[in-house]
Order: C-alpha cells, then sequence, then structure tokens
C-alpha cells in the first residue's frame, strides 16, 4: 500500500502539484514510517512548497534513518539556509558534496555550487554582525530592514493560506521579496561606507578564486583539460580516491594539470591588498 501511496504522490509531484504530492507521500508515511526515502521525497516537495520548517523536519528524519542519504543531506541542507541557519546549512551541504564523490553521484557539480552559496552565506552573516558591531547606527537600520522583511514574508504566507495567490505566486513574490531586500542592504551599506575607512565597508571574496572542491581560497590553481581550475592540492587528493575528472568523470591524472599562472597571480595579488581573505 505505501508503494501504490508512493506512486501516486511521483505522479503528482511530476505533474507540479506538490501539495497533492505532499499529502500522498505523507500517507505513504503513515503507512512505512521507516522508509527515508518517504521524507525524502516529501521534504523535496515542501521545499517546492517554500515550506522551510517542513522541508526540514522531514530531511532530518531521513538523515537519522539514513546517515549516507546524499539527498536527504542536500535537502536539509536548503531548507536550513532558507531558515538563516547558515552554518548548520554549510555543514550539511559538506557532507552531500562528500558523499557526492564517494559515490560518483552525477549531482556533484550541483551540490558543489550549492556549498559555494552556503559558505557565501556564513560570510555574509559574519560581515553582517562586523558592520553592525562598527556602527549602531546601521545595525539599527539593517534591523528595521529585516523585520519588514519578515513582515512582508508573513503578508505572503497569510496571503496563500487564503487562496489568494497560488504556488508559483507565492514562490514569485518571496523570491522578488529577498531580491529587493538585499539590494536595499546593499544601498545602504554603501551609503554608510568610508572611503577613508576600509574596514566599513562590506568585504566581498570574488567567486573566481574560489576552490570548487574545497571552498576555500586558491593559492596554487591548476587548470584540467576541461579548463577548469583547482587548488593543486585539493584536486590531487580527489585524483587519487577518484581518478577522474571533478567536472566531466573522465579519467584525469596528475601529469594533465597545468598552472594557471594568470589566476594564481591575481589570487595572490587579491590576498596581498585583502588578508582577511584567507581565513575566508
Amino acid at each position: 500500500m505505501a508503494f501504490a501511496l508512493k506512486e501516486q504522490g511521483n505522479e503528482y509531484f511530476k505533474a507540479g502539484q506538490y501539495k497533492e504530492a505532499e499529502d500522498f507521500y505523507g500517507q505513504a508515511i503513515s503507512v512505512r514510517s521507516n522508509d527515508p526515502k518517504l521524507f525524502q521525497n516529501r521534504a523535496l516537495s515542501r521545499i517546492r512548497l517554500s515550506d522551510w520548517e517542513g522541508a526540514k523536519q522531514d530531511s532530518r528524519k531521513a538523515v537519522e534513518l539514513d546517515h549516507e542519504s546524499m539527498k536527504a543531506h542536500y535537502y536539509l541542507a536548503q531548507a536550513l539556509l532558507n531558515l538563516r541557519h547558515v552554518g548548520e546549512a554549510h555543514k550539511e551541504a559538506q557532507k552531500a558534496y562528500k558523499i557526492c564523490l564517494a559515490t560518483k553521484d552525477s549531482s556533484a557539480e550541483v551540490v558543489s555550487q550549492f556549498v559555494l552559496r552556503a559558505k557565501q552565506a556564513v560570510w555574509q552573516a559574519k560581515e553582517t554582525a562586523r558592520l553592525r558591531e562598527m556602527n549602531d547606527t546601521l545595525a539599527t537600520v539593517e534591523l528595521m530592514l529585516d523585520q519588514q522583511l519578515e513582515r512582508d514574508l508573513a503578508h505572503v504566507e497569510q496571503r496563500f493560506e487564503w487562496k489568494e495567490i497560488g504556488e508559483m505566486g507565492r514562490g514569485e513574490e518571496v523570491e522578488q521579496l529577498h531580491t529587493e531586500a538585499n539590494e536595499r542592504r546593499r544601498n545602504i551599506r554603501a551609503a554608510f561606507a568610508r572611503s577613508d575607512k576600509p574596514d566599513t565597508q562590506e568585504r566581498v571574496v570574488p567567486d573566481w578564486m574560489i576552490d570548487p572542491i574545497t571552498f576555500e581560497v586558491m593559492h596554487d590553481p591548476v587548470i584540467t583539460p576541461s579548463g577548469v581550475s583547482y587548488e593543486r592540492v585539493g584536486l590531487l587528493q580527489h585524483l587519487k580516491q577518484s581518478g577522474l575528472d571533478p567536472l566531466t568523470r573522465v579519467k584525469l591524472t596528475g601529469d594533465m594539470l597545468v598552472s594557471n599562472v594568470g589566476l594564481k597571480n591575481a589570487c595572490s595579488e587579491f590576498l596581498e591588498k585583502n588578508g582577511w581573505a584567507v581565513d575566508w
């Protein structure tokens, strides 16, 4: 019976009817509550519905039932990031990525991009705390901005519950609110920044400096035949385990790597001017 309910849930999910899919997965769980895949499926439905708290609960249960489930860790990371638990989200994303590498999962590139996104969120949270500590007025203004965002998001949820907007409209409005809030935050920080005091300006590490495997700032980058640059040590360690290009999954050996001198010089120049980036 649980299998039939799961299959019905799958059909609704494929059709983009995530609420109906969530209901059927829930019924399946009530029949077989020890199946991690059922919790994973419902978690993904809840992610599509932007029900981050529900997705978090289901993903945690899936991880509890299967510690080596890449999807469970990945879905949990997504839920946590949207709930602004950035540190834990980053840890869960890293677990998902390690499982991808160990199992040679084809989702490695997607999960890798999410790990970087989570790490950027961790850094941004630290930057927010640092900047607000330096300027009480900025802290007050940004707190007001955060409170307004929470009110706006709550209003969207209320309209969704009242069926004034559908699932797609809800997701679009939530994304737009976050985009607008981030733009306002950037404008506010730019207004408070002082050219004579560099510490008052927000510090950002460019994406091109980040190693796709370790997610650390590169200082000795090498380039693969597929045209992607990695930190030398991290890539060589990866090759010891798999012997495959992290992106293309074709055979790759250490003697096929070439130093990316231009990128190395650019990274060195950036680090010389921005020593804080070493601890990013």
